[in-house]
């Protein structure tokens, strides 16, 4: 008959040394996973930002294509008392008997807002509300930032120019800068907010200056 040990005083166990090797292998073996599961997770979370700032960058690079194209004089931008920068454009009347549309971008540094309005260039004028069009865009610096202007030239660009640059994401992450440039194609040197603007830096006359910068 085969001997079968029936003493418990006799069954091995794992030792303290043994004990303590197997708890830092399962330790090593759970940080392992957890910096693989955060790695993954960090990932996937920067996609997830890059698509949605990319997602709101191009529908305000559409918005501006299809406005500024008609436009017939873009101003300079600048900023206004409370450091929001703005830039402002118009859109001439399609008919006689129509009206131009002047239309107005903000971008405030303090909130991370990029904000646009329009109305119809005559008066009295009527203050409309803004409209939010994208929020977390973050500051690259600059007076102007995120607009510049390129004036008509009688050697060069025979069209005003605008180029939008965004950078965008969230609280916590950005996302991508990109940059767009839009060529406003009823204007010419002879637009009236490109005089003196090669040589000041600023527009000598504004249009749709009752669109204030505060």
């Amino acid at each position: 008959m085969p001997y079968r040990n029936t003493d418990p005083s006799e069954d091995a166990g794992l030792t303290l040394v043994e004990l303590t090797v197997s708890m830092l292998v399962f330790s090593i073996f759970i940080t392992i996973l957890l910096t693989s599961i955060l790695g993954v997770t960090r990932a996937s979370t920067q996609a997830q930002v890059i698509a949605r700032a990319a997602s709101g960058t191009l529908s305000v690079f559409q918005n501006f294509d299809r406005e500024i194209r008609y436009a017939d004089s873009i101003n300079f931008p600048g900023s206004g008392t409370s450091g929001a920068r703005y830039v402002e454009f118009r859109i001439p009347a399609a008919s006689s008997d129509a009206t131009a549309i002047c239309r107005q971008w903000r971008f405030d540094p303090s909130t991370g807002l990029l904000q646009s309005r329009q109305w119809f260039d005559v008066t009295p004028f009527s203050n409309p509300a803004w409209v939010t069009r994208l929020s977390v865009v973050f500051d690259d610096g600059g007076s102007t930032y995120p607009f510049a202007v390129s004036p008509a030239q009688r050697s060069g660009s025979a069209m005003q120019q605008l180029t939008l640059t965004l950078d965008a994401g969230n609280a916590s992450q950005r996302g991508a800068a990109i940059a767009s440039n839009f060529v406003a194609r009823n204007s010419s040197i002879a637009s009236v907010s490109n005089d003196n603007v090669i040589y000041a830096g600023a527009s000598g006359a504004r249009v749709c200056s009752a669109g204030a910068r505060t």
